[in-house]
């Protein structure tokens, strides 16, 4: 598969966004240096079932960036407005690593907006070994951004040596954020850093079915991240796809989009 890119469309608020299908609503928001094309396999495979949006995160791909942003809230409000603004409907909405702090937050604080939430690769409290990494890798892209330390996630997110379709997804994902607004990517990483999950309280109170999945092998959003959130959930279950890593949307789409599917399918039912 070689690197595409989507025509979007641009909402009066500067998000930009591709509709796909018909049907129910669902929203793909993707992570940090990615773009909206980083679902192109769930927007082919999803789009049968449901009226797609895939959204270009503030600051990313062909959307507005922020004037200041300090949180995920911040985030969170922006995609929320959007959705007000082109949706007009309650969504499923499906965030993939920052993407899913965003999606978390949302189900949790615009519930009348929302049928449901997926949380795909999150992070819930990451280890002390692992807030130290990314604090320093924070640090490092404040003191000086360039492509190659920017490019750097790569090979966290990817078994090397790389075999299979994985070379291209590894190709593409690398395409991807060598070409994110610098500004646009410091913004939201040190926002994802300094973020370790929703709070126990409001995964308690969460009025929504939530759906945790992650990859296997992946280092930072762990099996057991997604394991315990779904525990707090009234309506939680969680999901580990087997032999992946960070960009398990990207890399077992064939897997992962039966299950998105269902999910989305029982949360729009029970409304």
């Amino acid at each position: 598969m070689t690197s595409i890119t989507l025509p979007r469309f641009k909402s009066r608020s500067g998000l930009a966004y591709t509709r796909t299908g018909q049907g129910p609503s669902l929203v793909l928001i993707h992570g940090v240096g990615l773009r909206l094309e980083a679902w192109v396999h769930q927007v082919e495979g999803l789009s049968k079932f449901f009226t797609v949006y895939a959204v270009d995160m503030p600051g990313h791909g062909e959307s507005d960036i922020m004037a200041e942003c300090l949180d995920i809230p911040t985030y969170t409000d922006a995609v929320a407005a959007w959705i007000d603004e082109v949706v007009q409907a309650p969504v499923l909405i499906a965030g993939h690593s920052m993407g899913s702090m965003i999606a978390l937050n949302f189900a949790i604080r615009y519930p009348q907006q929302c049928a449901g939430v997926a949380a795909l690769n999150s992070v819930y409290r990451r280890s002390d070994a692992a807030k130290q990494a990314v604090f320093s890798r924070v640090q490092q892209i404040k003191e000086s951004i360039t492509a190659e330390n920017v490019t750097a996630p790569v090979k966290r997110w990817f078994d090397f040596p790389l075999q299979g379709d994985d070379e291209q997804h590894a190709r593409m994902c690398r395409e991807w954020l060598s070409h994110a607004s610098l500004d646009g990517y410091r913004q939201a990483y040190e926002v994802f850093c300094f973020n370790d999950g929703p709070s126990d309280r409001d995964l308690e109170n969460l009025s929504v079915p939530a759906l945790f999945l992650t990859g296997e092998g992946d280092p930072n959003s762990t099996p057991d991240m997604s394991k315990s959130m779904a525990r707090l959930c009234p309506e939680g279950e969680s999901y580990i796809v087997q032999a992946s890593r960070h960009m398990a949307p990207l890399t077992h789409s064939v897997e992962i989009n039966p299950i998105i599917k269902d999910f989305g399918q029982r949360c729009f039912d029970r409304n």
